[in-house]
């Protein structure tokens, strides 16, 4: 039921766009959902495919040759991993509703990053978060002058955009900028890298009110200064101004760190496909359109995304057909490290685990953390357990990876048990069965 309490206006002057964190992811897929949607139904639009063309960037000058090589053009049956990138920028549009003055924090960076990886049978998605504080390798980058900037170790991931653009913030620069990141992806997963997104979150609060609002549970009360945020418990219809405050609220809400949010975020993602999915396009073709031109404006593309009727049979029946528990939603696993409290590491061998999943189009480890297409929080179970969960889950990768020397797919050090799984999973149905209303 709707809550009958005040919901205060979100003052849009108070708005933080540094401090997002998975805003944008939330709005790439969305995005990556659109582009299931398209193509599954059959909605191709000149004048869409026209804006798709314009939103093309090309990285081929600032990729390696080993890049340049290493993927088809065709997504066609295998496996596909798609990066998606959120980038801070106070430059623009996001300077002017209030991200802050480009002076003070310039250049791109890239706040929120994920990967998207598709199944080769595309009956599972799986979407891996990169908290942006995690130390890594950056490789050498290519600048859009010709030079190149050195490589760096444990450096914060969220610098790799700043070192392949330069330190510019030019739409030009997004090109260097997105090579950079993919790089350190790349060297950082073990994998390769076939398509990207870049967004601009400047157009997320009217993309949410094209979509016509989001449902969703507010598990308890928040009153949040930074974010302007104050609304009861209880499920709400969120306007996009409301959504891009949840979005970042962060200090109101459990023990106020950026990994916690991440998961609250997943969850609100979730409740986004969940409404796009629940959407008739084709007996209500226009509000496709609508949602797709704001959707269109704030994402920029590689050119084998660029063409939105091209590779159909990359998106059919991922988003429509879909069972929800297999879209899965993981944070990379890191840990604080030693030497600084403010910084994470790759928490290992369970970042390398799941990094090795989906190099070789597998399910998750078992052990692992995530959040599924419903909003359950589950725990992947050990099939060959004494004891078998009473929720079957997805079919497991082997306990072994034999292509991965000394890997192992056993992430329990991850979690404690699966024994919550069947609470959470029921919890979630019955978020489902009363938000939104009946009546609604």
């Amino acid at each position: 039921m709707m809550s009958n309490v005040n919901l205060r206006p979100i003052q849009h002057s108070a708005v933080n766009f540094g401090r997002f964190g998975l805003l944008r992811g939330a709005l790439a897929v969305l995005l990556a959902g659109v582009l299931f949607v398209v193509s599954s139904a059959g909605f191709v639009y000149a004048s869409l495919s026209s804006q798709f063309a314009n939103r093309v960037v090309k990285i081929d000058d600032y990729a390696s040759d080993e890049q340049n090589k290493a993927t088809p053009d065709s997504f066609e049956g295998r496996a596909v991993n798609i990066l998606v990138v959120g980038t801070d920028s106070r430059n623009g549009a996001s300077g002017e509703l209030g991200a802050g003055d480009a002076d003070d924090v310039p250049g791109l960076r890239n706040d929120s990053t994920m990967v998207i990886h598709v199944s080769a049978d595309r009956s599972r998605v799986q979407i891996v978060s990169i908290p942006r504080d995690t130390l890594v390798d950056i490789p050498a980058c290519k600048h859009r002058d010709g030079t190149t900037s050195e490589p760096t170790t444990d450096d914060m991931f969220n610098n790799a955009m700043v070192y392949g653009a330069n330190g510019g913030d030019e739409p030009e620069d997004i090109g260097p900028g997105i090579a950079c990141v993919r790089s350190t992806v790349e060297k950082l997963s073990g994998m390769s890298i076939d398509a990207f997104m870049v967004v601009d979150f400047a157009g997320f609060v009217n993309m949410i009110d094209a979509l016509g609002g989001v449902w969703f549970n507010i598990p308890e009360r928040i009153d949040d200064d930074s974010a302007q945020l104050y609304i009861d418990e209880g499920c709400w219809k969120l306007s996009g101004t409301h959504a891009l405050a949840y979005m970042r609220s962060r200090k109101g809400q459990g023990d106020g760190s950026d990994i916690s949010r991440i998961g609250r975020q997943q969850q609100l993602i979730s409740a986004m496909l969940r409404e796009l999915q629940d959407k008739n396009y084709v007996t209500d073709p226009g509000s496709l359109i609508s949602f797709l031109q704001a959707a269109i404006s704030s994402v920029n593309v590689s050119p084998n995304l660029g063409n939105a009727s091209a590779d159909a049979s990359l998106l059919i029946n991922v988003l429509q057909n879909i069972d929800r528990s297999n879209i899965q939603f993981v944070t990379m696993p890191v840990e604080e490290p030693s030497w600084d409290p403010n910084r994470r590491i790759p928490s290992e061998p369970m970042a390398r685990n799941v990094w090795n999943a989906l190099k070789n189009d597998q399910a998750l480890p078992v052990g692992t953390t995530y959040t599924d297409g419903n909003g359950a929080q589950l725990v992947v179970p050990d099939p060959t357990a004494t004891t078998a969960p009473s929720t079957p889950a997805p079919t497991q990768a082997p306990t072994t990876d034999p292509s991965s020397e000394g890997a192992t797919t056993d992430n329990t050090a991850q979690s404690a048990s699966v024994a919550n799984n069947a609470a959470n999973e029921e919890a979630a149905k019955q978020t489902a069965a009363t938000c939104p209303p009946k009546n609604q």
